[in-house]
Parts: structure tokens; sequence; C-alpha cells
């Protein structure tokens, strides 16, 4: 997670209870996923067949529907799409699934109901863009690929098991509303403990323990493998990057020093690949939550710029379509109003039909509040890149001016 320092408008009982709670051990650390475990058993053995791994696979409605999607996703897909589970166990590999059902394992608790779903599903998001990035730059750098995914996605997983505990502080102190920047700073200040605490209850190896303690030390000073921790560092900067700029281009990747120039118009292709892949993880959405959000709702989200427009847009969420018209845009994003309610932060897809031509986008929801008789939801575009950079940009320069 790229650090965010910032003052943090929260309660010091609710920091020092935090603080508490993870020096006595108390914690809910959600146990290691256990078909993840037994796929990573399997693959060990090295004594398998395409049998044997989609039975384990299919014992898990949940990871076959997320492998199913993953194959299809940009980061994997190659030909035409594949509906079976032996099909797309074969395009993507056996030590690529274990690594899936690590990451599905996770998605439940990082995309569960509470008061601060929209963190958690901004971190999980952060995790595994981080995640595909560190694969990715390991093969560039000849580093081990599949130990990257992991390190990637478990760097920052402390976050949301702190968030978790979070979330109980918060309703057995009745604490209201903050803006989502507040909660966000106040976790981080303590999310290193609690994954040191995950990788202790997990039994994960030595460096795996080394990158969650020492990633946010001074160019990772003590890890005991440089090479990996500058990856972890590089992959982190530029999901910063992500969380600040609609598209990311070669030029913006000289504000990560842990990523080469050599490196850059390959990691602007990537990040292009990322939201499909994370979208692949999103199952349905939880039951309406018990308790009430304690995010804060933001007057915008989009920033100035803001131009009119009027044209219809799909937005996909839950696998099925759902019509909104959007009314304004701006360098980063577009507003929408609707009647479908979206989670804040979810990750959607969103099907512009716009002039001259219809193009698809990706994008975070960031708000989503009652206006008239619908409702105003706030889009800010993610790893928008290639064709789909060149669509928006002339949306935007032809779109109407206010006043």
């Amino acid at each position: 997670m790229a650090n965010r320092p910032g003052v943090v408008n929260i309660p010091q009982d609710l920091d020092r209870a935090i603080q508490e709670a993870v020096a006595r051990g108390e914690l809910s650390i959600p146990p290691y996923p256990a078909v993840a475990m037994r796929i990573q058993d399997l693959v060990a053995r090295r004594e398998y067949g395409l049998g044997d791994l989609s039975k384990v696979v299919a014992s898990d409605p949940v990871l076959t529907a997320d492998v199913l999607r993953c194959a299809n996703s940009m980061i994997y897909r190659r030909g035409g799409s594949v509906a079976g589970l032996g099909q797309a166990i074969t395009r993507i590999g056996a030590q690529e699934v274990a690594r899936l059902a690590l990451s599905s394992g996770l998605a439940v608790h990082a995309q569960a109901p509470g008061s601060l779903a929209a963190l958690k599903r901004a971190t999980w998001i952060d995790g595994v863009a981080s995640a595909v990035l560190c694969q990715v730059l390991a093969r560039q750098r000849g580093l081990r690929a599949e130990e990257a995914f992991v390190l990637g996605l478990l760097h920052d997983f402390g976050t949301v098991v702190i968030t978790s505990a979070v979330e109980g502080l918060i309703q057995a102190k009745g604490i209201g509303p903050r803006p989502i920047e507040d909660w966000r700073a106040l976790v981080e200040r303590h999310h290193v403990a609690a994954g040191a605490a995950v990788a202790e209850r997990w039994g994960l190896p030595g460096l795996v323990r080394e990158i969650i303690q020492l990633h946010h030390v001074p160019e990772g000073a003590g890890c005991s493998d440089p090479a990996l921790m500058a990856l972890v560092r590089g992959s982190d900067q530029v999901v910063g990057l992500m969380g600040q700029l609609p598209t990311v281009e070669a030029a913006d990747l000289a504000a990560a020093p842990d990523i080469a120039p050599a490196e850059r118009e390959l990691v602007v292709k990537v990040i292009e690949r990322i939201p499909s892949f994370v979208a692949a993880f999103e199952g349905p959405s939880p039951p309406p939550p018990q308790v009430p959000s304690a995010v804060a709702p933001s007057l915008t989200t989009l920033g100035a710029g803001e131009r009119q427009v009027t044209f219809g847009v799909q937005v996909t969420h839950e696998r099925r379509p759902r019509s909104y018209v959007a009314v304004a845009v701006s360098h980063g994003g577009l507003v929408l109003l609707g009647s479908d309610p979206l989670p804040e932060r979810q990750l959607v897809e969103l099907d512009l039909q716009c002039q001259p031509r219809p193009f698809k986008v990706w994008s975070t929801i960031q708000a989503c509040r009652p206006e008239g008789s619908g409702l105003r939801v706030d889009a800010k575009l993610f790893g928008l890149g290639g064709e789909a950079r060149a669509a928006w940009t002339q949306l935007y320069a032809a779109a109407q001016r206010p006043g």
C-alpha cells in the first residue's frame, strides 16, 4: 500500500484500543484458505493430473467461478474464451491456479460487509494490482515470479485484518462517520503489526515476514532479499499512481523510483490488463449491511473540470448490466444518474453509449448518494489505456463546458 501521510481526525482512545488489541494478540485473523492449501500441497507433490487438480478446484464453487473468469481476463486470455474448468486450468497453469486459489480465498474477507467495507474493497484492489505487477516484473528481472505474486498480495493484507478490528470498535464506541482518508491513515499506522500477526498465525516463510515488516522502512533496509523488496516497493509506487491518476503513462512512472526506465512501457501495458483481473474475483454482493457506513460522503470526488454530457451508460455489476445516464465528465471520471445503488470503491466496467463511437472503461465507484428521485454515482476511471484512453480524450474534448 502506498504511504499516505496525513492528520487523522480519529478519537485517541480508538487508536489506543487498536494498539492494545494488536499487542495482546486479540485480532480476529481468518484461517489460511483451505482449498488454496490443498492445491498447494497437490502441486508440491508433482504427482497429479489435470483431473486431480480440477476435482479440488471444483470442490469450491467460488474458486471455480473465479478461475473461469481469470482465464478469460486480459492477463491470461489468448485466443477465444474458454467455458470449461479443465480448459481454464490448462490455460492458466497449475502453479498459477494455486496462487489464484489464495487470492480467491482472501477475497471473501476483503469483500465482507461492514461499516468500513469501502476501505476494505479499496485495499483489496490495491493488493491484487500489486500482486500482478510483482509477478510480471519478477519475470522481467529474472526473479521468482510465483513468490513475487504472493508477496504482492500478502504484504498489506494486515490492512484488511486491522480494518475489520476497527469496524468492531466503531460499533462498540458509537463513533460517527469520518472521511475515508482518515480511516485509511489510522489503519496504515497499525497494518504492519497486524500483517506480522497474520504471518505468525499462518506460519508464513521468513522472507514473507520480512517483506511485511520492512516494506515501509526506507529502501527496505534490513531485508535479506533486497531484489524482491525493491520489487514490492516498486509495485506499491505504481499502485499509488493508479489511485491518483486515471491513466498512468511512461512519463508518470518517473515518480516510481523502484521502476527502472526500461521497465516503464511494460508497466503501462500491465496496468491496462489489471482491472479485468481484479474484477474476476468480484463475487455476488453481500446482503445489505446491518450497520451504517462509517465513511462520510464526499461533496465531490472527481475534482475540477467537469463538463456536461448526456448519453447512456451500461454498468456491469454482479454479472448483469444496469442502466444509467452520464450527465458530466471530468479528466478522471464521470457522473451518472440512475436508480440502482452501487457499492462505494467497487470496481465496475462501464459501457459508454456515446458519440462518435461507444467504448468501455473500468472505474471505481467513489460515491453513490441520493439526488432528486434517484441516485448520483461518481465513477473514477481506473487503469485507462490503449484505445479507451484515446476515446476518452476525444469524449472529454467534445463535451460541453458549463455556462
